[in-house]
């Protein structure tokens, strides 16, 4: 449909035309064989992004993949635009590396869009940007017709997993004062025999989790997806929020189980020290930059529909105008998928998971003309392309953790994909 821009597109892209739509299922219109998608929907707020073709793009690697991107975008910003109208999109891994795995290949260390035409829905109304794109390619995707529900079977091939001997090691590791926390991905691996089609996918996990964050992305023949619950930062105007969301619990069989799980997580103190150390990490990285942080007195408990979580948002007034990117690059990588302290856990990470993360507890989101966005933390989710479909979970692990909660911890995480996907 739009062809996709080279990997570094200089200058600005061109100035976009406004075109106001009805209400209309954004998921529906999802093409399947575009090779730069961007997917994002929030069920319970009413708000979806699709965006199809990039106009500008910028490919950043290394250790300061965020400034970079924030010069970027102080470049190629548009005018003209309401200003906080999403206007650019995309994400970055959980951490740079020299060379990524194959199936993450097209998918550089940061790598930011303005797409040749995006769908906005909202509250306030819908309605399409034309960058790089005329109103006939607007009309050809209004006009696509829905994929079908022909989902390839995928199975099983757990032989790469090590889980349960790195949370041995990082035990081990913890006892003997290497980190204080340390956050282990495992990983599962599931062989698939037919074309992949991700809106029937994307629909399972907005109806199963509207309360989540749906996303998808899609680069080089490959699709990263998945139903987040945690935010890491938004911010709109001078106002910047962080949701703090670590420490979990299965869901119960009935009410009165439910909240008795949901209180025994109140109460459990090696879950709520690791909650602590990622609220602490949130405060730590925002104060130096807002006049004011408010942060309840406690944490509250976040139920999703088959785990629930300690919750608490830190939220503030930025002192000066400070771009999204630069503020995450405080935050990024938290203690609820890294550790503490940050750069030892990152240091057992890279010796014990023995794989790349990709995208997987890196964050995807969208930028407006602001300098604001919204970013969410990339977990609950898979990347799908080549025949296969790899699927990540990961588990806060201290010198207090029991392996067994452990490993039943990180099934339950996994399950989300797994559902969606019909694998199991």
């Amino acid at each position: 449909m739009l062809a996709p821009a080279p990997a570094v597109a200089a200058g600005r892209p061109p100035a976009p035309r406004l075109r106001p739509l009805p209400a209309l299922d954004l998921l529906r219109l999802l093409p399947a064989d575009a090779d730069t998608i961007f997917y994002w929907e929030q069920p319970q707020r009413g708000m979806a992004l699709l965006a199809v073709g990039a106009a500008a793009e910028g490919r950043f690697r290394g250790e300061g993949r965020l400034r970079a991107a924030a010069r970027w975008w102080q470049r190629v910003r548009l005018e003209g635009l309401p200003l906080r109208l999403p206007v650019a999109v995309g994400g970055l891994a959980f951490a740079p590396r020299p060379r990524r795995e194959r199936i993450w290949r097209p998918f550089a260390d940061a790598l930011w869009w303005v797409p040749c035409l995006l769908l906005v829905r909202s509250p306030e109304g819908s309605c399409a940007l034309l960058f790089d794109a005329d109103d006939a390619d607007l009309e050809r995707l209004l006009s696509l017709r829905p994929c079908p529900d022909r989902p390839p079977a995928f199975r099983a091939d757990p032989t790469d997993d090590a889980f349960a001997e790195g949370v041995a090691t990082a035990l081990s590791a913890l006892c003997s004062g290497a980190a204080e926390k340390v956050v282990l991905a495992r990983r599962l691996r599931l062989r698939s025999d037919g074309p992949f089609h991700p809106p029937p996918v994307l629909a399972r996990l907005r109806t199963r989790y509207p309360e989540c964050t749906v996303f998808a992305l899609a680069r080089g023949g490959r699709w990263f997806l998945g139903a987040t619950p945690e935010t890491l930062l938004s911010a709109c105007g001078r106002r910047v929020r962080a949701d703090c969301l670590a420490g979990s619990a299965p869901r119960g069989r009935t009410p009165e189980e439910d909240d008795r799980l949901a209180a025994a997580l109140l109460a459990d103190a090696k879950e709520r020290h690791e909650h602590a150390l990622v609220v602490e990490a949130a405060r730590e990285a925002l104060a130096p930059l807002c006049r004011r942080l408010r942060l309840p007195p406690g944490p509250t408990v976040r139920r999703l529909a088959n785990i629930q979580h300690l919750h608490t948002p830190v939220e503030g007034e930025l002192a000066d105008a400070t771009h999204l990117l630069q503020v995450a690059e405080r935050l990024h990588p938290t203690p609820a998928v890294a550790g503490h302290p940050r750069e030892a856990a990152l240091s057992l990470i890279a010796r014990l998971e023995g794989f790349d993360r990709g995208w997987y507890a890196g964050a995807v989101g969208w930028l407006d003309g602001d300098g604001g966005g919204e970013l969410a933390v990339a977990i609950r989710s898979a990347i799908v392309g080549e025949g296969q479909a790899v699927l990540y979970a990961g588990c806060g692990i201290t010198a207090r953790s029991d392996p067994r909660r452990e490993d039943e911890e990180s099934l339950l995480k996994l399950r989300p994909m797994l559902e969606a996907l019909g694998a199991t």
